[in-house]
């Protein structure tokens, strides 16, 4: 799941592998969105402005205003 804390961040959604996007866009603060579609990269613009919850466990935010990136693997 990725939750908007702060700021509007662009947030995209890949598919690994089939480069499928999933989500391209604006999430504005309190949207949140969630895939069952593994394996996943996640980018947000703003790293520090979002909740990424990888299998349930909450992922190390990157610094605010820094990219943040993460891989959500196959289980």
């Amino acid at each position: 799941m990725i939750r908007v804390t702060g700021a509007a961040t662009n947030v995209i959604v890949r598919v690994t592998g089939t480069g499928e996007v999933l989500q391209s866009g604006v999430l504005n603060q309190g949207e949140a969105r969630m895939y069952d579609q593994p394996p996943m990269d996640v980018v947000a613009t703003n790293g520090g402005a979002v909740d990424v919850f990888i299998y349930g466990k909450l992922q190390p935010r990157a610094a605010q205003g820094a990219r943040g990136a993460w891989h959500v693997p196959q289980r």
